[in-house]
């Protein structure tokens, strides 16, 4: 786990909060009080999310996770992680944690990312609310581009880091 990361993002935080009441005092307690409520309102969200990665993490083998995301599935590993990425959703902050575990569990690189990808970009749970503001062709559209997307830049992140696409 980076913990440098943590306290990196955490300084450009509060960094960013004083020079925001030095700014304008007013204006800072107002986003002070705003962020806290959203931070509030996503904790029950993000909370059972991680204790369903935990449940993953103990509960599902490493063979079942190799079985279907990993490296001897080829394309069709990658087109699960798709799949099952683009029609679960919660918060960002929670596919990251879930991304280490299916690492630690077998999948790919290459396939971990086009899953978290999938996860952020692809809006299946949306999808009403979506249509509901921007019409059922745009909606249509945005979702297969993003889920070809998803695909692309998961397969071109193996490639270079890894040195593999699955």
């Amino acid at each position: 786990m980076n913990v440098w990361g943590a306290v990196i993002y955490g300084i450009v935080v509060v960094a960013s909060y004083i020079y925001a009441f030095k700014k304008d005092k007013e204006k800072g307690k107002k986003g002070l009080q705003k962020g806290w409520k959203q931070f509030l309102k996503q904790l029950p969200f993000v909370f059972s999310i991680f204790l369903l990665i935990g449940l993953f993490d103990v509960f599902i083998p490493k063979s079942v996770v190799v079985s279907v995301l990993g490296r001897g599935r080829g394309f069709l590993a990658i087109l699960n992680a798709a799949l099952v990425g683009s029609v679960v959703g919660g918060p960002v902050s929670s596919v990251y944690p879930l991304g280490a575990v299916l690492l630690k569990k077998g999948a790919t690189l290459a396939v971990a990312a086009v899953f978290m990808n999938a996860w952020i970009m692809v809006g299946f749970i949306s999808m009403p609310f979506e249509i509901s503001i921007f019409g059922k062709k745009f909606v249509f559209v945005r979702n297969v581009l993003a889920f070809i997307g998803a695909i692309i830049i998961g397969i071109l992140t193996g490639l270079i880091l890894t040195g593999s696409a699955i």
